[in-house]
């Protein structure tokens, strides 16, 4: 019984630090209200597009529309380098004599999520450009909410002062559920013949 207690303590504070990293990155954006010109574009995007696509269930994103998204991330992800670059918080790398990486522990951070937003948002252009994929698989990885959403979280944690610990990724999560079941309640209340149509 001692051993249940001290689990379930250890899991309800694992919950709270949790919860907790969610609200860092949540009211990052208020703390550096700068973000905010590109994060509102990106969430106004992500919100239309889920109450458009909840207006006409029917209607599905097309190979046009996954290229499109493709390359809003990578816009994204270049405007990310912009502003490492402008904050001198860019890391190096060079490839003489093997790959070396230059910077403080966060500059090499921040540099790879802006590596890795591109480096998706490329891939994915190419998947979706050549059609080299299942379609319904395409459509889920490029849909405007699961880009817009990486998009937006990657633009607070290279913009705001986030720690990066083991929390970032199990909070990240959380956000995304949240942020679901709100897009679904949503479209839950919308009026039902838009449904229809």
């Amino acid at each position: 019984m001692m051993e249940f207690v001290v689990f379930k303590d250890a899991f309800v504070q694992a919950l709270l630090s949790i919860f907790g990293k969610a609200q860092d990155i949540v009211v990052a954006p208020a703390q550096t209200p700068e973000m905010l010109w590109l994060l509102i574009p990106l969430l106004a995007g992500l919100f239309l597009m889920e109450i458009y696509f909840g207006h006409y269930k029917r209607e599905e994103l097309g190979w046009n529309s996954a290229v499109s998204n493709s390359l809003v991330l990578f816009f994204v992800g270049m405007s990310l380098f912009s502003y490492l670059s402008s904050q001198g918080m860019l890391a190096s790398v060079s490839f003489a004599g093997g790959l070396k990486v230059a910077g403080t522990q966060t500059m090499i951070i921040k540099s790879g999520i802006a590596a890795f937003v591109v480096l998706e948002a490329v891939v994915l252009f190419i998947l979706n450009f050549t059609h080299a994929i299942p379609k319904k698989f395409a459509f889920g990885i490029s849909s405007g909410l699961f880009l817009n959403f990486l998009g937006v979280i990657a633009f607070i944690l290279v913009h705001g002062m986030i720690s990066f610990d083991i929390l970032l990724i199990p909070a990240i999560f959380l956000i995304f559920l949240i942020l679901v079941i709100v897009l679904g309640f949503i479209e839950a209340i919308e009026p039902s013949d838009w449904h229809s149509q």
